[in-house]
């Protein structure tokens, strides 16, 4: 059984880069949802900036009591 480091390393290594490659996943899927969740939160921030500026009525439609 051989004990030295570079036999060590050469063992552990595909564990490591296993380790590495998952966790840059969820690094970046992590990424993903904050940057989505910032996306809709401004998204919702303009569209209500939109209804305030059309008086809070934006998309009621009128029509006649007569008709």
């Amino acid at each position: 059984m051989d004990l030295s480091p570079s036999a060590w390393l050469e063992a552990l290594l595909p564990f490591v880069l296993a380790a590495v490659a998952v966790t840059s996943a969820l690094v970046c899927a992590a990424a993903a949802v904050v940057l989505l969740g910032l996306r809709l939160a401004l998204r919702r921030r303009r569209r209500g900036a939109r209804e305030e500026a059309a008086g809070g009525l934006a998309g009621f439609g009128w029509t006649s009591s007569e008709d």
